[in-house]
């Protein structure tokens, strides 16, 4: 018990204590845009709230923590470890996750059963159908083939990235040097915003749930999110001047931090106009960079205010317990709202806001068992 309030509650040895911040701030981020979704009963993932870019975050992190580790494993042995890597992929994901597919499958046939006895026809359709798609999450294909879950896509992805980025690396991008490297990183960008551009001028209706299966979801339209994040990575680790000029000149420092803040509210309030060509293409292109510009300043100043901030213990739990809580919340988020007894519609956002830090709270304490009984004992067997 006592080394799982430790870990819990402390940051770990090997990690750079403010991306737990960050962390915490991804999962909050999407716990609260489909809260205030829940509320509006909109179908789809498309918001006109500001907090819908939480996973975007995760992804960047992402990109930036398994680039990281993958490149210390290269340097200190000339080569990567694929079964360690893929070993502890595997105890980190596969209990929590397949434990909860496993679930919603079983409690979606128990819904369907229930719907079926009452004659809702229109119900069962939409059920069976989805039902008819579970496999793609239990293959993590659930980006191109979504079934009962909506949030399970972003795990598909980032697991289609776990097993293909380690390859890429060993037989490529870590044969080339710093300089190289960056500019094929950038060019490979190119794929997935080419990939939106041609969906948004072939697709002839725009902002329906068909037009989110082939741009929001699928790896080759979003996988420059996790791209972001490992030249991120290669710039902090490769790059030693940047990275001493940005540790010693406030004339760069904090201007280009503005900037890539200036860049973040921007593609936030881009993505209020949700018919425009930039919302659904080169809007992605600007929130990547932005959370990988912030990503790289607050991990290279781990002294200044922002980094102290995100270092906070705070945040530690909720950074912790992050992959639990993304898998449960939407229950969780259910089970809360029954027991705080909130059935009115906020009348603002401001009021939105008060009633979810006490929902965010709730969602954090119930994902604790979760995480005790099924993600963590796994840990020690990375």
């Amino acid at each position: 018990m006592k080394a799982f309030i430790k870990d819990l509650w402390f940051h770990r040895d090997n990690e750079i204590q403010s991306l737990n911040g960050l962390r915490a701030f991804a999962i909050i981020l999407v716990i609260l845009n489909h809260y205030a979704l829940a509320w509006k009963k909109i179908g789809t993932l498309q918001s006109d709230s500001l907090f819908w870019s939480g996973v975007d975050l995760s992804f960047v992190l992402s990109g930036f923590l398994i680039s990281k580790g993958l490149l210390n494993d290269w340097n200190r042995n000339g080569t990567i470890d694929f079964q360690k890597f893929y070993l502890k992929r595997t105890f980190r994901i596969f209990p929590a996750y397949y434990f909860f597919i496993t679930f919603s499958l079983i409690a979606s046939n128990f819904v369907l059963k229930i719907a079926e006895k009452k004659g809702l026809e229109k119900e069962v359709d939409v059920l069976s159908f989805k039902l008819s798609n579970a496999w793609g999450d239990f293959v993590f294909l659930g980006n191109y083939f979504p079934g009962m879950n909506i949030h399970t896509w972003s795990l598909s992805m980032e697991e289609q990235f776990y097993l293909i980025f380690p390859l890429f690396c060993g037989l490529l991008l870590f044969k080339i040097g710093p300089k190289r490297r960056q500019l094929f990183l950038w060019c490979l960008l190119l794929i997935p915003t080419a990939s939106r551009v041609i969906v948004y001028v072939t697709t002839t209706a725009p902002l329906t749930p068909e037009y989110f299966n082939e741009i929001y979801f699928p790896f080759h339209t979003r996988f420059d999110s996790l791209v972001m994040g490992v030249i991120a990575m290669d710039l902090y680790t490769g790059h030693k001047d940047l990275v001493d000029r940005l540790k010693s000149d406030n004339r760069l420092y904090y201007p280009l931090l503005l900037l890539f803040f200036s860049f973040l509210c921007a593609a936030h309030w881009v993505n209020l106009r949700t018919d425009s060509f930039f919302t659904h293409t080169f809007k992605y292109n600007l929130l990547n960079i932005s959370f990988a510009g912030i990503l790289l300043f607050v991990v290279v100043r781990s002294e200044s205010f922002l980094s102290r901030f995100l270092s906070l213990k705070l945040f530690v739990p909720v950074a912790r317990l992050s992959f639990t809580i993304y898998l449960w919340h939407l229950i969780l988020i259910g089970i809360s709202l029954s027991i705080l007894k909130i059935r009115t519609e906020p009348s603002s956002t401001l009021a939105l806001l008060s009633q979810f830090i006490f929902v965010l709270v709730l969602v954090v304490i119930l994902s604790i068992p979760f995480y005790a009984l099924i993600e963590y004992p796994f840990q020690y067997l990375k």
